[in-house]
């Protein structure tokens, strides 16, 4: 993960608004051009958020939540959609509740106006090196989700198409 250093440019942002399953808004920003590859919802910790083609300025984790370069998307057979955000009480602390998810939780992608819906099934901490060796059955669809805990730590979250 990179060091955190906000650098948000809103000139060519537009905010949006969407309601969350209880009923709170949850605020995320949505470049005014077809950027935006589809959205991550994770009912549990309240997230909805944008995800930002590879290629976009906004695919940052210090912008947004990060689809890694080697990702594939979830109509990819036994493809790993990659996922990094940062963790904390910042603006681009995404994936600051992460920690609260559980097995059998859902993660919801919506991409190509589908919804992808996965089950949480591993989650295990590594030692924060800048690589994180991703323990997945290759035979199923996956989504991964990446953060630090600490400053030494990064969570790691793996679930599994339904």
């Amino acid at each position: 993960m990179k060091n955190y250093t906000p650098k948000i440019t809103i000139n060519t942002l537009e905010k949006e608004k969407t309601k969350a399953n209880n009923n709170n808004l949850v605020t995320h920003v949505k470049k005014q051009n077809d950027e935006y590859l589809g959205i991550i919802e994770i009912p549990k910790i309240n997230l909805k958020r944008y995800l930002y083609k590879t290629n976009s300025t906004l695919n940052d984790v210090d912008k947004n939540i990060e689809v890694l370069k080697n990702s594939q998307m979830p109509n990819f057979k036994n493809g790993n959609l990659i996922l990094a955000a940062h963790n904390g009480n910042t603006s681009v602390g995404h994936f600051r509740y992460l920690h609260k998810l559980i097995l059998g939780d859902e993660i919801i992608i919506n991409y190509n106006n589908q919804n992808y819906v996965y089950e949480v099934s591993k989650i295990y901490d590594v030692l924060k090196t800048g690589k994180v060796a991703i323990k997945r059955d290759r035979l199923k669809n996956a989504i991964t989700l990446i953060t630090c805990l600490g400053s030494d730590r990064q969570l790691v979250v793996i679930g599994y198409l339904k």
